[in-house]
């Protein structure tokens, strides 16, 4: 595999300079954003090109919906996208050998692995934490939460036969971080438990047909129907820790770019991205102008 990845990192370099946009004397002038098809990257790519363009005479382009994170590393890998925001369990998802990594559900650990195996194999510079996760939660009505005093997964032991419970089709089914992996690591099951898609999930509770859900940690239908998410405290969902990643050449060649990027380092929480998807998703407003309206509330902007 290693020979495998040179022949690539060696055919991508010389890619790399016909993709990126530069001027007569070599210089690049564009820059090109990749994103997936849900909202906290289209923010987070709408942040990184306001405070590029804002900093330097760069031009940058975002190409949105790119259906999975894994496309998005190979055409970061062939010079074809530049930047954009992924999420430390990714290391997981057969990018490297077994031997190379350890499975993990310690957020600081699995950052660490991305951060090397990304820098070694793909020339990658996969920045520290945003400062949030999209990863699953297990979410339940607030007031039962409030009235039941239920914080944490755990707290569900006494209730889960009563309990109704709706996930997407795809984590039901999946053999080792699933319901089937959860029920043996948590020690309880749900009276009833329902594979949906996502939205019909969230209709569920709205209707008073389901009790407790999965959802992703920053789904704005958390706030809006007034969910509470319970703290995994027997670790067993996978981290998702957001980080901007970039190609080692850009940064090298523009190192405002880097500058740029590091300046949102830690900058956002679960709440915040939560809010600012609300924004997006719910009141549906455009996410270039929800992030230059973030950027200035936290003076990164003018």
């Amino acid at each position: 595999m290693k020979k495998l990845l040179l022949a690539v990192m060696a055919t991508t370099t010389l890619l790399f300079a016909a993709a990126c946009g530069s001027n007569g004397d070599g210089e690049i002038t564009e820059l090109e954003i990749g994103t997936q098809t849900y909202t906290d990257p289209k923010i987070m790519a709408h942040m990184v090109e306001a405070l590029v363009e804002d900093r330097t005479d760069i031009e940058v382009s975002i190409k949105k919906d790119i259906s999975a994170s894994p496309q998005i590393i190979s055409a970061m890998d062939q010079g074809e996208l530049h930047i954009a925001t992924l999420y430390s369990g990714e290391v997981y998802n057969n990018h490297f050998d077994d031997d190379e990594l350890e499975f993990t559900t310690d957020p600081e650990v699995t950052l660490d692995q991305a951060q090397r195996l990304f820098a070694e194999h793909f020339d990658f510079t996969w920045h520290d934490s945003l400062g949030f996760q999209n990863k699953y939660t297990v979410t339940i009505d607030g007031e039962f939460a409030a009235a039941n005093n239920i914080e944490k997964i755990s707290d569900l032991v006494p209730h889960a036969d009563q309990l109704r419970f709706g996930t997407d089709g795809s984590w039901l089914e999946r053999p080792n971080d699933g319901y089937r992996a959860f029920k043996e690591h948590y020690g309880f099951e749900f009276k009833d438990a329902r594979g949906l898609q996502i939205e019909l999930m969230y209709e569920g509770v709205e209707n008073n047909e389901l009790d407790v859900i999965t959802a992703y940690s920053v789904d704005p239908q958390i706030l809006e129907l007034g969910l509470k998410v319970l703290e995994d405290d027997k670790n067993f969902f996978p981290p998702y820790t957001a980080s901007l990643v970039a190609r080692n050449d850009v940064l090298e060649e523009v190192p405002e770019v880097a500058e740029a990027i590091d300046s949102l380092t830690g900058q956002i929480d679960e709440q915040t991205m939560t809010q600012l998807i609300y924004e997006v998703d719910i009141n549906k407003r455009d996410e270039q102008e929800v992030a230059v309206e973030f950027l200035k509330e936290i003076g990164l902007l003018q």
